[in-house]
């Protein structure tokens, strides 16, 4: 029995060594296996500036960051329901090579040198091969040129153009040309627009100026850009944007740069300050004037004045609104700026508007000019653009909404608002309480004049 006992004991001892060394072995294998997946890392790029839409937001509306017509740039290419527009594509380069300087040869050796700088402007890793991804960038940059060109020199162009003679193409090309998903870096537009022989417009002291005006007039009606009528206007522009961030990364940034405030300085935020406000209703109750900005004033220039008067340019809403909006905030949730002025603004949209009166209130001043069937459809628009975003805590607008909430909290104020509210809310109301005053007056004037009388 004893004998039994020590082989049962030998055995479980092997049988341990064996475990072990299969555990060993194992755990060998897992550490080689990272190790590979270590080595294989690539340094993350410091210049990353074009961004996957974050699911969180993409989930809320995902039709809004999604091409229709066509993919620009590696991450909608070659999806199914784009490719009719690849044949357009290189019939626009065609015509590209038609005006430039260089003949195609020359033109891949040019973008093929700028590779590795444009792939470090894409957040994630393009899983193309060289020529792919050089063949890719070649074709969509001059057909984005061609486009640009074409909508400056629309009263010339071929009468076989499938984009500017069918209406709704260019709309929906100029409406995928502003999804964060789907650029291509400004500087490679750039290098290849340096290549025409034959400009759009006169050359102004360089080619970056040139572009960019000829940018800002062909997104202008789409995003109600102010009119940039000079290249010394877009000079101002492009300057703005190096003040803030060296240079124009790429269109759905200069969209957000030529809507930013005229002061890009913002005040320090109060100690007290609270983020939220009443409503544009209760405001308008409380004794608040609605005025409407200048036509020439950019979307962010809101101010306010101490006498109680919220100044707002008008803002045009359509149904391409909501998707031009959404891509503008994705890329201030994503990207490192030194302020997210488009979030800013609709934060304070946002407040203003919580039902359908407080959009009759802005509708009635101007402010909005509501294509969108009814309002309904702009309450629930703001209500629901901040879904899953986080705000900056050097919101813009901060003293504009402690300007208010002081204005609202002054009791003299709220004696004010209330008087007018409950006898001048109508002129028929206001003429009442004009009576009713009146006939009082003339009551104790009598009663006076009878008392004399009697002494």
């Amino acid at each position: 029995m004893k004998k039994e006992e020590e082989f049962i004991i030998v055995l479980i001892r092997e049988a341990g060594k064996e475990d072990h060394g299969e555990m060993l072995k194992s755990s060998k294998e897992v550490a080689t296996s990272l190790q590979g997946m270590l080595e294989r890392l690539t340094p993350l790029s410091t210049t990353c500036c074009i961004y996957r839409v974050p699911q969180k937001l993409r989930k809320v509306n995902m039709e809004a960051y999604t091409p229709r017509v066509v993919s620009i740039g590696p991450l909608h290419h070659r999806k199914r329901h784009l490719v009719a527009m690849e044949e357009h594509k290189l019939r626009y380069l065609q015509n590209f090579l038609s005006k430039s300087s260089k003949t195609l040869e020359e033109c891949v050796e040019i973008i093929s040198r700028e590779e590795k700088r444009a792939r470090d402007c894409y957040m994630e890793r393009i899983n193309m091969s060289s020529k792919e991804f050089v063949e890719m960038i070649l074709v969509d940059g001059c057909f984005i040129i061609e486009v640009i060109l074409g909508f400056w020199n629309r009263r010339t162009g071929k009468p076989d153009d499938r984009i500017f003679n069918k209406p709704w193409l260019i709309f929906d090309v100029r409406r995928d040309m502003t999804l964060l998903e789907n650029q291509l870096p400004f500087f490679l537009l750039l290098t290849l627009y340096s290549l025409l022989e034959v400009m759009a417009v006169p050359r102004h002291q360089n080619d970056y100026y040139s572009f960019l005006l000829l940018s800002v007039k062909f997104f202008k009606y789409y995003s109600q850009m102010p009119e940039a009528r000079s290249c010394e206007e877009t000079i101002k522009i492009a300057k703005k944007a190096s003040s803030t961030d060296k240079e124009i990364k790429h269109f759905v940034e200069l969209l957000i740069v030529c809507q930013q405030p005229s002061s890009l300085t913002r005040p320090p935020k109060p100690s007290d300050f609270k983020f939220m406000i009443p409503t544009a209703t209760q405001l308008h109750e409380a004794g608040v004037r609605f005025e409407l900005g200048s036509k020439n004033e950019r979307l962010l220039d809101i101010d306010y004045r101490r006498s109680g008067v919220l100044k707002i340019p008008k803002l045009k809403l359509e149904d391409r609104s909501e998707s031009l909006f959404r891509n503008l905030i994705a890329f201030e949730q994503c990207h490192d700026r030194k302020g997210h002025y488009i979030t800013d603004y609709i934060f304070l949209m946002d407040q203003l508007i919580n039902t359908t009166k407080d959009v009759d209130v802005l509708v009635h001043k101007g402010i909005i000019d509501n294509w969108l069937g009814d309002n309904v459809a702009v309450t629930n628009l703001f209500n629901k653009l901040l879904i899953n975003t986080v705000s900056g805590s050097d919101f813009y607008f901060a003293d504009i909404t402690k300007g208010l909430n002081e204005y609202c909290d002054s009791p003299w104020n709220r004696w004010k608002a209330g008087l007018r509210h409950d006898y001048f809310c109508s002129p028929w109301r206001g003429a009442s309480t004009i009576a009713a005053v009146i006939l009082l007056l003339l009551t104790l004037i009598q009663t006076i004049f009878s008392g004399m009388s009697v002494k």
